[in-house]
């Protein structure tokens, strides 16, 4: 089977609101994550900044659309975490290759920033449950190693959403 390159956590389709959000989420200052990025909002500052991983339970508002500029206060550009978004990304057993098996779908896990600033979907966490991963995403298999699957955010992690 095939070895799949690391890419951003990027959206599968959206069944409800659509499009990219730019409002309620301004930039925290000195922020440098990349496309793919999980956003949360900071308490303090009332801005988006990159979520910190592991146990932070802090909710997630959605998947960076961009990369941050550096620049506090801009608005930049997220797909929502919400009950009707899809998702593809890598899925890794930590920072190591993994062969994606049927065992691994219809399971909760985790999320993790990799060395490269790519954040991939973590088999070896499934006590931080963050995301249900369903399938496969398309140009990957089982038996491809850190293959992409479609997952979706687990609804108790979601911040709340914006309507339409």
């Amino acid at each position: 089977m095939a070895t799949i390159n690391l890419m951003p956590i990027r959206i599968l389709n959206q069944d409800g609101v659509d499009g990219v959000r730019y409002t309620g989420l301004g930039e925290e200052a000195s922020q440098t994550y990349v496309e793919g990025a999980p956003l949360v909002y900071d308490g303090s500052s009332q801005e988006g900044e990159e979520w910190a991983g592991g146990t932070d339970a802090t909710l997630i508002t959605g998947i960076a659309a961009a990369d941050a500029t550096g620049t506090a206060g801009s608005k930049q550009p997220y797909y929502e975490a919400n009950d009707y978004n899809l998702f593809v990304g890598n899925f890794m057993n930590g920072t190591s290759d993994l062969e994606l098996t049927a065992a691994h779908l219809d399971t909760d896990y985790s999320l993790l920033k990799q060395t490269n600033g790519e954040w991939t979907v973590d088999q070896s966490d499934t006590s931080t449950k963050l995301v249900h991963v369903i399938r496969p995403a398309p140009g990957s298999a089982i038996g491809d190693t850190n293959a992409r699957v479609v997952f979706r955010f687990l609804t108790g992690v979601q911040a709340d959403v914006e309507d339409a």
